[in-house]
């Protein structure tokens, strides 16, 4: 099974803490697919894995690296920074199941224009929502 890791705000932490019960807390999963070809260069294609978590107004988007791959269950493990009241916070775990739904959109860019560009897209829309989105490059496309 893989394992991600994310560090929250202490609010969604909270939150969290709240709703998860035996690792589990009701969600849903896509993966997103962006492809297109940056002005004169070859197509390149995005895959970023989506979670929401809709009891807890929350939302994470992620990459990975090519070897890398959810087989059907995840785990994430969240956390959030130190504070005066909580000196260590305790990783909430969840593990879900990552459904085969698929999305796609087209976007004329490098992977990083492209994950600019979604990771935009998904956190104008969660707002609309109420909701919190955070994005994780675990492809390391950001480094580039």
């Amino acid at each position: 099974m893989l394992n991600i890791g994310c560090l929250v705000v202490n609010e969604d932490y909270d939150r969290l803490k709240s709703s998860i019960k035996d690792n589990k807390l009701p969600h849903f999963t896509y993966t997103l697919t962006v492809s297109g070809a940056p002005e004169g260069g070859e197509p390149t294609t995005l895959k970023l894995y989506v979670l929401e978590l809709v009891s807890s107004n929350l939302s994470i988007g992620f990459t990975l690296p090519p070897d890398k791959e959810i087989e059907k269950e995840l785990e994430v493990i969240f956390t959030t920074q130190p504070t005066a009241d909580r000196q260590m916070p305790e990783d909430l775990k969840l593990i879900c199941e990552f459904s085969d739904e698929k999305k796609d959109t087209q976007y004329a860019g490098e992977n990083l224009e492209k994950l600019e560009y979604i990771g935009y897209s998904l956190e104008k829309f969660y707002e609309t929502k109420k909701a919190t989105f955070y994005l994780f490059d675990y492809e390391g496309i950001t480094k580039i």
